[in-house]
């Protein structure tokens, strides 16, 4: 690589990296300015004391500000802390049955010499052309009929429709980059199909398998479409409504900050957790 092409690429990244930091940084600075601080002018881009009783207060817990003065849990505590119980959960039930569904039907996808297999991949890919609000009557009518509206099974109903095609597309697109070498091998040594698959296939595809997991779970929790339409107002209410609900409701902008800052939390460990198995996967298939 030249010189003036490592340039470019190390600009590019520099550029990329803060186009997606600096928004986050400057949401979580507005989380900790204090009310007072952050409604005078000229705006300060760090906060004289940083006020952290927003995160406990939004976690239903008093908070003690710097100026000694003790705050109530917010009023919004219980709508953030419960938002963000059913976000988990469905998110973690979403991912579990997305690779219990996937894995197989990615594999036989790639592997298998199926006569149908170019239209399964064609039809499944055309599903992803299919905006989610397109579908909301439908599922609609079907979950006033069954009584799963406003239901965590219902939204996990709903975010599958969005997780198996795009987990099906991308695992196939893994699984045909492994050699093939690998479950001859094992054929040879007297493993089934079932067997090799399980024993040097799967082990094999980890990294791709552990970010198929990580996309299924950031795609469910940042749903908001279903989650607005099915369980908005509803004990069942996942974060995104339940953050967009505060935009509407909370005049001074530091609580929503605080809010959003928790709302990132988990996605961001996820990450951190699982980057270096992310790090390792081959992308080649899928460019």
């Amino acid at each position: 690589m030249s010189i003036r092409r490592k340039v470019v690429v190390h600009v590019a990244a520099v550029v990329l990296a803060a186009w997606t930091l600096i928004p986050l940084v400057w949401v979580a600075i507005v989380s900790i300015t204090p009310p007072n601080e952050f409604a005078s002018r000229p705006l300060r881009f760090w906060p004289k004391v940083p006020d952290l009783t927003n995160y406990p207060r939004l976690l239903g817990r008093e908070a003690t500000s710097p100026s000694g003065k003790v705050l109530e849990p917010s009023g919004h505590s219980s709508l953030i802390v419960h938002g963000l119980i059913n976000s988990a959960e469905v998110a973690v039930v979403v991912t579990a049955i997305s690779l219990i569904v996937c894995v197989p039907a990615a594999y036989a996808l790639a592997r298998l010499n199926l006569r149908w297999r170019e239209a399964g991949l064609l039809t499944i890919i055309a599903t992803r052309a299919l905006p989610p609000i397109a579908t909301t009557i439908p599922f609609f009518a079907l979950f006033s009929s069954l009584g799963l509206s406003g239901t965590r099974t219902g939204l996990v109903i709903t975010h599958l429709t969005i997780t198996v095609p795009l987990l099906v597309w991308i695992g196939t697109s893994f699984f045909a980059s492994l050699p093939a070498g690998l479950e001859r091998m094992a054929r040879v040594d007297g493993c089934s199909r079932f067997r090799a698959v399980t024993k040097v296939v799967v082990p094999a595809s980890g990294p791709s398998i552990t970010a198929m997991a990580v996309i299924a779970f950031l795609t469910s929790w940042n749903e908001f479409t279903f989650a607005l339409i099915f369980n908005t107002g509803s004990t069942a209410q996942t974060f995104p409504p339940a953050l967009a609900s505060m935009f509407f409701q909370v005049s001074v902008p530091t609580e929503v900050a605080a809010a959003t800052c928790l709302g990132l939390l988990p996605p961001l460990l996820l990450a951190a957790v699982f980057q270096r198995y992310i790090r390792r996967v081959n992308f080649v298939g899928i460019q």
